[in-house]
């Protein structure tokens, strides 16, 4: 196998992303923080405090960079200009259109492969849901209803910083399910770092909706749903855990309502006692994320048509 360095060393790295990476079987050659000593060890990897020193004496052909979303546009922007064959960036890469086609474009002209952090499609839930939507039997998608809700308090988290770092996963989830956006409108109450906005959106192919953002303390968790529906069906999900869906089975029996023979099916993992940790890493895609960066090639996370929506969705404010 190829050599793989990691840089950054923040909680969701060493929660999510090593942890991953150790499940698939990867050996970590280096890591690169500054909150790490050189020729220290991290969790058993060899580590250096800047990570432009550990590319140099490593010269991997893999890299995966998690680090604060300000910091990774000119790590990115280092690591393709070193000639890293196979980059990771955790979401986002560039905190603006700008910056996000700077550094597509730099990786087709250095012909590098780069994944950009968007787990929600390789969780399980997710890819259930896409794969009911897309039966015969499910009919054409006509609309939508999503929420994402999680607290606040984040220091200078407006509308447009909350979206880049925290409801960003649900605008690229809505792009891979439904595809090119034709037209946005929003609606604002937010104020200061306290956010709620919701957006109407209509899809090329017709497909119409709603998404909510909500940012406030009363949502001391997170709750995220979708509900899709089509016209012989629907399908929504509960968080990354359950799924529920319904497809018509075109009884013509008169009065329905004295009978039982509508059918939802309810579709969750099994909990043991030996699920351990790893069931959320499996659940939110982050195994299955890291598994396709790793060994395969074919990924598009959309990054780019990922921040062109957002900017779409704040231009699109009536306040």
């Amino acid at each position: 196998m190829k050599k793989i360095c990691v840089i950054g060393n923040g909680l969701h790295a060493t929660q999510n992303i090593i942890p991953s990476l150790k499940e698939i079987g990867v050996s970590i050659s280096a890591i690169a923080s500054e909150y790490l000593k050189d020729e220290d060890t991290f969790d058993g990897i060899k580590s250096y405090s800047n990570y432009k020193d550990m590319l140099e004496s490593e010269k991997p052909e893999i890299v995966v960079l998690c680090k604060t979303a300000e910091k990774q546009y000119e790590i990115a922007k280092y690591c393709l200009n070193f000639g890293i064959e196979k980059l990771f960036v955790e979401k986002p890469m560039g905190m603006n259109v700008r910056e996000a086609k700077e550094l597509e474009e730099l990786a087709k002209k250095n012909n590098s492969k780069v994944m950009v952090g968007f787990m929600k499609r390789y969780s399980p839930c997710y890819q259930k849901m896409k794969e009911i939507i897309n039966k015969a039997k499910f009919g054409k998608v006509k609309q939508f209803n999503a929420e994402f809700y999680i607290t606040s308090g984040r220091t200078g988290w407006t509308n447009e910083i909350f979206l880049k770092k925290g409801g960003i996963h649900f605008v690229n989830i809505l792009l891979w399910l439904f595809g090119e956006v034709e037209q946005v409108k929003t609606y604002s109450n937010s104020i200061d770092n306290n956010v709620s906005l919701t957006s109407l959106i209509k899809f090329k192919n017709g497909v119409v909706g709603n998404i909510n953002f909500v940012g406030l303390t009363s949502w001391k968790g997170k709750r995220e749903r979708i509900t899709i529906t089509g016209e012989n069906g629907y399908v929504y999900n509960d968080s990354v855990r359950e799924i529920h869906y319904h497809l018509d089975q075109n009884i013509t029996t008169s009065n329905r309502w004295q009978t039982i023979d509508e059918e939802e099916n309810v579709i969750k993992p099994y909990l043991t006692s030996a699920s351990g940790g790893l069931q959320d890493l499996y659940l939110h895609g982050y195994i299955y994320e890291m598994d396709e960066f790793i060994n395969n090639d074919n990924y598009d996370s959309e990054n780019v048509a990922t921040m062109e929506l957002i900017d779409l969705i704040l231009e699109g404010i009536e306040e």
